[in-house]
């Protein structure tokens, strides 16, 4: 897909146009690959790690039960946790009346006592501290660090697989070699267009 984007133009490139695309490339191998698997290759992008919109985000979260904070998935306690009768266990996000909880209740739900510790911290967390407050101690649980994006959901939906390449590391990206190929065909083209010009080769 081609888009031009501008204030006149095309949106700007995002996740909603980026799943567009895949669902059709997915479409496109299962056409030409029947019972096969793809492997999706990306890099790092806020597009390709872009979350649903129930994910689990807790700085996002009310100290408290209720009131004004987005509802969010429910989720399976990890096998970290420090309870090792509370780990693999389903927990729910959301009160019986469907109203939200806050990070006290689900941190203490896990076996974390928090009543002491202040909701987040102002105006940013102490750097590489993860205790320092209940939305970073919570934000710091396998299953709020380990989410997939909605981009390989759909991937894996699919039953193919994809991988993202480490940051700063462009030299693994698959297409850097055919750039790179592409960049060696296009000088050793115009070079030799260039001479023939210049010996009057025609």
């Amino acid at each position: 897909k081609v888009i031009y984007p501008g204030s006149q133009g095309d949106p700007w490139w995002d996740t909603a146009q980026l799943l567009i695309q895949t669902r059709e490339a997915i479409s496109i191998f299962e056409e030409a690959h029947p019972n096969c698997q793809a492997l999706f290759i990306f890099d790092q992008s806020s597009a390709h790690a872009s979350l649903g919109p129930d994910a689990l985000k807790a700085f996002e979260m009310n100290k408290s039960d209720g009131g004004k904070q987005r509802k969010q998935k429910d989720t399976v306690i990890p096998h970290s946790n420090p309870i090792v009768e509370l780990r693999g266990k389903p927990q729910k996000t959301t009160l019986p009346d469907g109203r939200p909880k806050g990070l006290q209740s689900i941190l203490e739900e896990r076996g974390f006592n928090v009543k002491q510790m202040k909701a987040k911290c102002s105006p940013v967390c102490p750097f590489e501290n993860e205790t320092c407050c209940m939305a970073r101690l919570l934000s710091k649980q396998d299953d709020f660090v380990n989410q997939p994006s909605m981009l390989e959901t759909l991937i894996t939906d699919a039953g193919h697989y994809c991988i993202f390449l480490p940051k700063f590391h462009c030299e693994l990206n698959p297409i850097k070699m055919v750039s790179a190929l592409s960049s060696i065909l296009i000088q050793v083209v115009v070079s030799f267009t260039e001479f023939s010009e210049s010996a009057g080769v025609g």
